[in-house]
């Protein structure tokens, strides 16, 4: 089964209804950072979430979701592209276990404040963040706030991870209804209740279902899917992006990174890779035109 997510228009209703299926992007975040259970499960969660937040962009553009809390997580970003590119972090990857299922499983490691942010960058220099504080303690939880406070879309949003045998992440996925202007908004709130258990059971019926097929079974009505995209964990850092924001550096840091370490070294929090800058490549930057 691919990731991927795709989004339909159901024409009665007024709706729009997304699906995303990001289960090997996950693993491969998990496999990237090392990830533990409890940390990697939350990670997945945000990045399905901020997969469907992009799917809503009708441009090209990059989603920053961001959490700062007080819990032993302390943290996480997920950015995640209309092209279906995605990839994230936790600040802490060793936590092992979640609470227990129910409205509380993600205080154990979100802890008690916090704040969820996003930010929409389409690429012209003015990008637009809005933040809530933490209420709900879970992903879902308050990305449906955010909604309601932020953005003031009607909207509903369900994430599941669905654990298989041996494998806590058996299926990561995520859906999302959201009204149109002069959409059925009683409809929504209707259909809405019962997303989050109709996707958990459409997964634990069949773990292989793509986004396509849990569109076509969650859709109350015929839709005409607009966006099909497929979804994978991709990493936009390289050496030439590290160079220029060394370049940025002022003249006295560039030469005591050359006084003390004969070069620079950076590792990509998203993917680990390592991007080395050699002592000739900083004495060049010091000899470019200020």
């Amino acid at each position: 089964m691919a990731d991927g997510v795709v989004r339909a228009f159901l024409p009665r209703s007024q709706h729009t209804l997304s699906v995303a299926v990001v289960t090997a992007a996950a693993r491969e975040a998990r496999h990237c950072h090392g990830l533990k259970t409890g940390s990697s499960v939350v990670l997945a969660e945000a990045m399905a979430g901020a997969i469907l937040l992009a799917s809503l962009q009708k441009d090209t553009v990059r989603i920053n979701l961001q959490v700062e809390c007080d819990g032993p997580l302390r943290g996480l970003l997920v950015d995640a592209g209309s092209d279906g590119s995605v990839r994230g972090y936790v600040k802490n990857q060793y936590l092992e276990a979640l609470g227990a299922p129910g409205p509380f499983r993600f205080r154990a490691v979100l802890g008690n404040t916090g704040y969820l942010s996003v930010l929409r960058d389409r690429g012209d220099g003015e990008p637009y963040r809005s933040s809530v504080e933490l209420q709900a303690l879970s992903l879902e939880g308050d990305l449906n706030r955010y909604f309601a406070v932020s953005d003031q879309v009607d909207t509903k949003l369900a994430l599941s991870v669905c654990e298989l045998p041996g494998e806590p992440l058996g299926v990561v996925a995520g859906a999302l209804l959201q009204v149109l202007p002069g959409g059925d908004v009683d409809a929504l709130r209707s259909a809405g209740e019962g997303l989050q258990a109709s996707l958990t059971a459409l997964l634990a019926r069949d773990p292989g279902a793509s986004a396509e097929s849990l569109v076509l079974a969650l859709a109350a009505e015929s839709g005409e899917v607009t966006v099909r995209q497929e979804v994978a964990y991709r990493c936009s850092c390289s050496k030439e992006r590290v160079l220029s924001l060394l370049r940025a550096m002022g003249r006295a840091e560039l030469e005591g990174l050359i006084a003390e370490q004969h070069g620079a070294a950076v590792t990509c929090q998203f993917c680990g890779r390592r991007h080395q800058a050699t002592e000739a490549e900083l004495r060049a930057m010091l000899d470019e035109p200020q």
